[in-house]
């Protein structure tokens, strides 16, 4: 079983940086904010290549060239259930080659369509998150600063959000937004009794303290966040752990 990953405050000190993540204590209001920044969602390779191809075909044949590729896509993997499952009704019994050869033939073509989908709807979807509302130009809105993950939590409430900072490169318009981000996440009820509850700061024994619940995160790990203090010098400590979530 892998150890709680610790992360300390020492006395008087309410900020830590660990494995890229800003914690921030707040001991009046009995609040803590993690934060952390993303990376850009488009890479300086993906936009010259959206911004070469948009010169050369223009934005609608791109989207038109997505939705055709999307239609094929769906169209070769109705063929290929029905060749599957109807075989009977195209081939005879002694035509079996052909019928293989068309079984695969559709998971060939069903591979090129949705790749070439995807190539052209991620250039598509570059254009519509680059498109400026203010000036109605595309290829000029872009990420000013890299994203920024918030999570906050308060001794009755967990929240997650997502800031985004977006601006045009050609009339000026600046856009930021935050928008609350979905997490599943419920209250454990801390530790009274603690086996280690010597400060390793101070050195003071049965001082250090679980001074408020747990926040359990469920993703595709379980994830817990703990938090201890020690009542005699203040040192702080978030202690997380991942564990795989049991499916009762």
């Amino acid at each position: 079983m892998a150890k709680d990953k610790r992360i300390r405050f020492p006395s008087g000190s309410y900020q830590a940086f660990y494995e890229g993540i800003h914690y921030k204590i707040d001991p009046e209001n009995d609040v803590v904010e993690m934060t952390q920044n993303l990376n850009p969602r488009y890479s300086p390779e993906s936009m010259e290549e959206a911004f070469n191809l948009v010169n050369k075909l223009g934005v609608e044949e791109i989207q038109k060239r997505a939705r055709l590729f999307s239609k094929l896509f769906i169209l070769s993997i109705l063929l290929f259930l029905i060749l599957m499952f109807f075989p009977a009704h195209f081939f005879a019994k002694s035509e079996s080659f052909l019928l293989s050869a068309g079984r695969f033939l559709t998971i060939v073509s069903e591979i090129v369509f949705l790749y070439m989908f995807g190539y052209y709807r991620a250039i598509a979807n570059y254009c519509t998150d680059s498109y400026c509302e203010k000036c109605g130009k595309y290829l000029v809105f872009e990420e000013f600063q890299a994203p920024l993950v918030t999570e906050e939590s308060k001794i009755d409430a967990y929240t997650k959000t997502l800031t985004q900072y977006w601006h045009c490169i050609n009339c000026g318009y600046e856009d930021i937004k935050v928008e609350p981000q979905p997490i599943d996440h419920y209250h454990e009820k801390g530790q009274g009794n603690l086996k280690e509850d010597t400060c390793e700061e101070c050195g003071e024994e049965h001082a250090i303290e679980e001074y408020r619940n747990t926040d359990v995160l469920n993703y595709i790990l379980k994830k817990k966040i703990r938090y201890f203090k020690c009542r005699n010098c203040g040192y702080h400590e978030i202690r997380l752990s991942k564990r795989f979530k049991i499916i009762k």
